[in-house]
């Protein structure tokens, strides 16, 4: 079995057995806020429940992940709305904002719609806490388009950032494979993606898909 192999393996039955308990954990946090009054115990019931909502997401990153490596993930493409996909990321994301487009892309609503939640969250948690959703048509395509307003990301680690588990000097929770996973869907759909950053002033990230 070579590396990849193995990694993947690894990485299913990591996910898969802790998927589990983790679920039940949630159930009984849930469980817990109904009956807890105290308002110092509910702060700690809280912050317990965010910490599980936290994991679960790592796991579920990880799932992912082993998927995409075992080459089980299969597009379906078509034509895709990026007025609807705003939409739904906007009603869902209270920190996002969007602009108005009339654009369509050659793509797989689905994993669409989870590289472009990818990069919210990435700006929520890394890019000062909201994100600006745009589109514009380019050279024949389309650029879709996440801008944050946090402190920018250097030029040497505009490369490694989608490097899996690569996290940069200051951030904090999560495994590091947001952009990972984000930047292995684009490329399933012969996507490409890139960053435009400079300390200070944010960072934006461009999707560029085929136009419908």
């Amino acid at each position: 079995m070579d590396s990849e192999s193995a990694k993947t393996r690894f990485l299913t039955a990591i996910g898969h057995d802790m998927r589990q308990p983790l679920h039940a954990l949630l159930l009984y946090l849930s469980a817990l806020e109904r009956r807890v009054k105290d308002g110092e115990a509910r702060e700690i019931l809280n912050k317990a429940d965010r910490a599980a909502q936290s994991l679960a997401g790592m796991i579920e990153g990880l799932i992912q992940l082993a998927r995409l490596d075992a080459n089980k993930v299969e597009p379906e493409l078509e034509r895709v709305s990026l007025k609807a996909l705003f939409d739904d990321l906007i009603a869902s994301t209270p920190h996002a904002a969007a602009d108005t487009t009339e654009l369509y892309v050659h793509s797989d609503p689905v994993l669409l719609e989870t590289i472009v939640q990818q990069l919210v969250a990435n700006a929520a948690k890394h890019g000062g806490g909201s994100a600006h959703l745009s589109a514009e048509e380019k050279d024949g395509a389309v650029e879709i388009k996440v801008r944050d307003s946090g402190p920018g990301i250097p030029t040497e680690d505009q490369e490694r950032i989608f490097a899996e588990f690569v996290r940069l000097n200051g951030s904090d929770g999560g495994l590091g494979l947001g952009l990972t996973i984000a930047n292995k869907l684009a490329a399933l759909m012969n996507h490409k993606m890139e960053v435009r950053s400079a300390p200070g002033q944010g960072a934006t990230f461009i999707v560029r898909a085929e136009r419908a």
